[in-house]
């Protein structure tokens, strides 16, 4: 449930185990679960609420950095990209900007993509994978992430957890 009171569907959400995510911040989650008994025979439609029926909070700390990151313009992120096969994780810098987004090689010091954010641009998270994402650039390409094993922020800048 939004912030107007409106109901949205998590697309994707369909599974026992749901992942809560930055988006899901100043909503109230619910479940609808329709229960069958060992027949096969439906009961009634249930609903659920998480978080004790509160609404999804951002951690306090989290939020001062994502503030940081917000007055500054900028956030850089220590990742591993997938690169040609898939045991090939090479190291990598994701930099946020206000206007675009550019991933950095860190071992050859090649910029791998640089572009401004467009429509076309999208997150997806796979379902169970805390610490994976694919970035779908404006053209389409598929880029995976990994920040598994990033423990220690660049100086000022955050890991993505």
């Amino acid at each position: 449930y939004l912030k107007d009171g409106t109901r949205h569907s998590i697309e994707g959400a369909t599974t026992s185990d749901y992942v809560v995510t930055a988006d899901d911040v100043d909503t109230l989650l619910a479940v609808d679960c329709t229960p069958m008994d060992d027949n096969g025979r439906q009961g009634n439609l249930v609903m659920e609420f998480a978080n004790n029926a509160n609404k999804i909070t951002c951690d306090p700390e989290l939020q001062n950095d994502v503030n940081i990151c917000i007055s500054r313009g900028r956030a850089d992120f220590d990742v591993f990209v997938l690169m040609y096969s898939p045991e090939e994780w090479e190291h990598a810098t994701l930099v946020l900007r206000r206007t675009g987004y550019q991933v950095n090689l860190s071992r050859k010091d090649e910029i791998l993509i640089d572009e401004k954010y467009s429509p076309n641009v999208q997150i997806k998270i796979p379902i169970g994978r805390t610490t994976q994402f694919i970035l779908v650039s404006s053209r389409g390409v598929n880029l995976p992430f990994n920040t598994q094993g990033i423990t220690e922020p660049s100086t000022e800048d955050n890991d993505i957890r």
